[in-house]
């Protein structure tokens, strides 16, 4: 075995310093310089801390919440608001019209008429929201089947109130048979016999249109300014016929003019020379024709074509152009005057008139359509003022205080209607002025108002513009 070999102490002491060299230039221990770590950790809470200063601006949410408990705390109220304001039920109107018999020629237009004041107080909002409904039936002229139509009326469409009708005998027994038992108001915008006045009636029945008691003291006046001293009269034999002739026998004698025959007729005849041969005997200057347009284009036809008498007193019953037209008889007839009931012209008839053209497509043609207009709003507005569209006696109870002063003028047509429901809202008193003219009832539910003469000339019936009080 070799020995080892030994290394001079030079070299040893070399190798030594080599390793020593080495030693040093290894890199110290990271313990130093730990302290970048720990500002490393510093900036780590640093960002903690933003992190939780954001966190606070997250917590501003509860005053959001707040704000939004608020808008909440508002919507209960509106709520509660609509809740007290509960709609009421359709105000249901009947309406008594003539759609057969000798006034069919009215039928149509005054329908029209009730019906377009219906369609102005709904588009004005209506009973606090609650719609008024018309139904019409027809009467025939004709008290019984006025009768049944009004009990179908009441009893079967619950209508609250009726409008109509147009003759004065049905109107009076639609009044005794059903409105007054039934305690439903009853307004007719047609019916003038002065008996209305003093019928007992519980304050049930009104009108919007003057009584026969004005209109028979102007037409006898009107006949002794035309210079007749001898009337014959032929008149309907009902409660309209008779209590417009006694009126007008009663003034024209007081006048100094003479009734010579006084002479009552049936409706729907087919002939009526009995009746004219009665009349105009002994020659009187003029026939005095207190009937309905239906009756009186048999009866005047036959006079003409007979020649009982070619000179004639018309009343607001045969105010109406289809029946001349019928019999052909605008030239025999041109100069021929009239009455009727109606005021001048003033701003709430032409509402009303504007109106009617607008919807229908055609003017206003018959008499009483405006009262009939008028009849129908004042339902409605009695209605809104007594706060329910179900209760008749608080109707009619309410039906003055809408339609006599004092309060602040109204008038017809949508925007008057609308003034007037607002109004009424705000606990404010209203004062209706109608379409056909003034419409304070007094304590007998009657009306005060002038009475118009108008005339046949140029083949059509025109107003002399000629409105007299009696």
């Amino acid at each position: 075995m070799p020995l080892k070999r030994a290394f001079p102490p030079i070299v040893v002491m070399l190798a030594l310093a080599l390793a020593l060299a080495a030693l040093a230039c290894q890199p110290a221990e990271p313990t130093v310089r730990e302290v970048p770590v720990t500002q490393i950790v510093t900036q780590e809470v640093e960002v903690e801390k933003i992190v939780t200063q954001e966190v606070e601006v997250v917590k501003e949410v509860p005053v959001t919440q707040v704000v939004t408990k608020e808008v909440e705390v508002e919507v209960p109220v509106e709520v509660e608001v609509e809740v007290m304001m509960e709609p009421l039920p359709p105000l249901v109107i009947g309406n008594l019209n003539a759609f057969t018999g000798a006034l069919t020629e009215f039928g149509r237009p005054l329908r029209n008429s009730v019906e377009l004041a219906a369609n102005h107080v709904n588009r004005a909002g209506g009973i606090q929201g609650a719609s008024a409904i018309v139904i019409s039936r027809d009467t025939a002229v004709n008290p019984v089947q006025g009768v049944d139509s009004a009990r179908a009326l009441v009893e079967v469409e619950n209508a609250v109130a009726l409008v109509g009708a147009l003759s004065s005998g049905v109107t009076i027994a639609v009044a005794q048979s059903v409105a007054i038992p039934k305690e439903r108001i009853i307004i007719s915008g047609a019916s003038t016999a002065p008996s209305i006045t003093v019928l007992e009636d519980n304050d049930f029945l009104f009108r919007t249109t003057p009584s026969d008691a004005a209109q028979g003291v102007v037409l006898a006046r009107l006949a002794d300014e035309q210079e007749y001293e001898t009337v014959g009269i032929m008149y309907i034999n009902n409660a309209y016929g008779e209590g417009l002739a006694n009126q007008f026998e009663e003034t024209f004698t007081a006048l100094g003019g003479t009734v010579t025959a006084k002479v009552p007729h049936e409706d729907a005849q087919p002939t009526y020379v009995s009746e004219l041969e009665k009349a105009t005997d002994g020659d009187p200057d003029v026939l005095l024709t207190i009937s309905y347009t239906g009756q009186a284009q048999v009866y005047i036809r036959e006079a003409l074509e007979g020649a009982y008498i070619d000179q004639f007193l018309f009343v607001d019953g045969v105010k109406g152009p289809a029946w001349i037209e019928e019999i052909d008889a605008w030239d025999a007839l041109d100069g021929t005057l009239g009455t009727v009931q109606g005021s001048p012209g003033r701003p709430e008839k032409g509402a009303f008139e504007d109106a009617y053209l607008e919807t229908y497509g055609y003017p206003v043609s018959h008499p009483f359509m405006a009262e009939h207009y008028d009849a129908t709003v004042l339902v409605a507005l009695a209605a809104a003022e007594a706060g329910s569209t179900t209760d008749s006696a608080a109707i009619r109870d309410a039906l003055r205080k809408v339609a006599n002063a004092p309060g602040e003028v109204v008038g017809p047509g949508r925007d008057g209607i609308a003034k007037a429901l607002r109004l009424i809202a705000e606990g404010k008193d209203i004062n209706y002025e109608g379409a056909g003219g003034n419409v304070d009832f007094d304590d007998n539910g009657d009306v005060f108002g002038t009475i118009e003469i108008w005339t046949v000339k140029d083949g059509e019936i025109q107003s002399t513009g000629r409105f007299e009080l009696p």
